[in-house]
């Protein structure tokens, strides 16, 4: 009785593993990209019978990362074994891939490169037949044994039997002409049907599964996969300063993962995904502290290295938190409302994701010290609203391209200002006032007066509100004054040495202030940037 359930269950091994395997293609319903890799959710429908099953499921990304994969079936008969991902996949069993439409074109280009071969042939054998008639003619046309009747029989023979091979050579050609137009049609169809066919992969997902009935059922496959990524960018449109800002938010989104993606729902998140499940322990802070010590004796050279490595240490500071202002946004999801088309191929794929009309206040701006030109700013309050994400935007005002700039929401004003281009009817010019400059000599100190126009003129047709910035020298040393003479009404800000005038121009009127300042310092000190 033992020996007869062995053999059962032998037998029942031997079958299971003899058994034929069952063949499913994934297919991509949809993909969440992330900024640089993509979640790709599929499903995959197949038959079971009862018992245990081997399933093989291709049309899997070559750039899976392995271990993102889950695999579900919804189905409480079926229970999954095990999962194996493999790109180099062989059994006896294999699927027969082949596309008819394009065996069938490859099958006709063969046939007629087997025509065009055997023309050749052909053509080929008719030429040197021509160049053997050729070299006779003039040998027995030649011999003197040749009589007057047989010279005539011989020329009729030459002349019918030439024209009888040119003929057939000029058949051939034009039958060769024919093959080579039909050949290249039939390689040009195969072009476009490949292009049609979607990009497949070596990837498959082996599954050992064992259900309790014969049943039809569906796996969802999620995985994560590399080279795909998105960029986002902006299209801001003004048409005039009493109107809305048009702002269109788009996506250019690329992908080569080895899998089409035909008809999905796309979902473009502003963040990577994550792969690190551990949360950081803390712990203790310490500070490292400790007082430098100077010898005794004075060496520059010493001296002059502690300032260097002060210097080096304050770089590396500024360095630093330069590094560390990187935005630091929590991860938007952006749907696509249409299923997309995105190809295995690199290639960028524009996407609108959404239209925006914002409102904004316009106001031109001028910093004479460093640009004569105004710029046209639109403010946009409560502007955390509208999700804007930090990206590139280019600028269309009026009809007219102006230029690219950046919108940068993450920041901690009270308003978002989108620069909108340089409007060339506004001319911004300095003029230095010399019979109000002067430099003045004294015992043990000099002095320096610097006065100057800053001259605004409106040549649009309407009045401009603009705001007009400067400054003045500020000085960390004791033994320099800085005296402001003139602001004209400036706002101060003395901290930071800021001159700021918002006036309101006229058409055609031309706007003067005068900024003027007295700087006081040790006869023997030079200042290279006071100007």
């Amino acid at each position: 009785m033992k020996n007869n359930i062995f053999l059962f269950f032998l037998l029942m091994s031997s079958l299971y593993y003899a058994q034929k395997p069952i063949f499913s293609k994934a297919k991509v319903n949809a993909v969440n990209v992330y900024r640089t890799s993509a979640e790709l959710q599929n499903s995959a429908v197949f038959s079971l019978p009862t018992g245990n099953s081997e399933i093989v499921i291709s049309n899997i990304s070559d750039e899976i990362y392995e271990k993102s994969l889950q695999v579900s079936i919804n189905n409480k008969n079926v229970n999954i074994l095990s999962v194996q991902y493999t790109d180099s996949y062989t059994s006896e069993y294999d699927m027969d891939n082949t596309n008819p439409r394009i065996k069938k074109v490859t099958d006709s280009i063969s046939l007629v490169e087997n025509l065009i071969y055997k023309s050749n042939i052909e053509l080929e054998a008719s030429n040197k037949t021509l160049e053997l008639l050729d070299k006779n003619q003039t040998v027995l046309v030649g011999s003197n044994t040749s009589s007057v009747a047989q010279l005539m029989q011989l020329t009729e023979y030459y002349k019918n039997k030439r024209i009888e091979i040119s003929t057939a050579v000029a058949q051939i050609n034009k039958k060769n002409l024919d093959l080579q137009k039909k050949l290249n049609r039939l390689r040009s169809s195969l072009k476009i049907n490949s292009e049609m066919e979607e990009a497949s992969s070596d990837g498959v997902l082996i599954l050992k599964v064992m259900s309790s009935s014969a049943v039809s059922v569906k796996a969802e496959i999620n995985y994560l996969a590399e080279n795909a990524s998105w960029d986002p960018f902006y299209e801001v449109r003004g048409n005039k300063i009493s109107e809305p800002l048009d702002v269109m938010f788009k996506a250019k989104v690329r992908q080569e993962t080895g899998l089409d993606w035909k008809g999905v729902k796309l979902s473009l998140i502003n963040g990577n995904s994550s792969r690190n499940s551990t949360a950081p322990v803390m712990q203790p802070w310490f500070l490292e502290s400790y007082k430098p010590q100077l010898e005794g004796r004075i060496n520059s050279g010493r001296i002059s290295d502690t300032i260097a490595m002060e210097k080096n240490i304050e770089e590396v500071v500024v360095t630093g938190v330069g590094f560390r202002s990187v935005e630091n946004q929590f991860n938007i999801s952006f749907d696509v409302d249409i299923p997309y088309d995105i190809l295995s191929n690199n290639q960028e794929n524009f996407i609108n994701l959404k239209q925006t009309k914002i409102p904004a206040t316009y106001k031109y701006f001028v910093a004479p010290k460093y640009s004569k030109d105004a710029f046209l700013v639109a403010k946009i309050k409560d502007f955390n609203k509208y999700d804007l994400i930090s990206a590139p935007a280019n600028i269309v005002f009026e009809n007219m391209y102006i230029g690219e700039t950046t919108i940068k929401p993450n920041q901690t004003t009270d308003e978002l200002s989108i620069t909108l281009g340089d409007d060339k009817k506004i001319s911004v010019r300095k003029e230095v006032i010399d019979d109000k400059s002067s430099v003045k000599m004294f015992s043990s100190y000099q002095e320096k007066t610097v006065t100057y126009d800053i001259v605004v003129r409106n040549n649009k047709k309407e009045s401009i509100d603009i705001e007009i910035k400067d400054q003045f020298p500020l000085t960390k040393d004791e033994l320099v004054k800085v005296e402001l003479l003139q602001t004209d009404n400036a706002e101060l800000d003395k901290e930071k040495g800021f001159l700021t005038w918002n006036v309101k121009i006229s058409p055609s009127e031309t706007k003067k202030i005068r900024v003027s300042y007295k700087v006081r310092f040790p006869k023997d000190f030079s200042i290279s940037n006071l100007n």
